[in-house]
């Protein structure tokens, strides 16, 4: 697992509990910035995923899903 990969799992957890902790707390606010926090992670998770992939030689490394 690369840098980019850990980075990004840790961002989308950040995520996900200020996510939950804005609909508890019942602020709109915190469960957009969960949700933007998110996104960001499932990205940066996605391009250290492309980068493994092309470590590996994989033939297209542009599929984020690593095989």
């Amino acid at each position: 697992m690369n840098r980019g990969q850990k980075e990004g799992i840790k961002e989308q957890i950040k995520g996900w509990t200020d996510t939950a902790i804005g609909a508890v707390t019942g602020s709109e606010e915190r469960k957009v910035k969960g949700d933007v926090e998110i996104t960001n992670g499932a990205n940066q998770k996605d391009y250290g995923d492309q980068k493994d992939n092309i470590d590996k030689g994989v033939e297209d490394p542009g599929e984020p899903t690593n095989q």
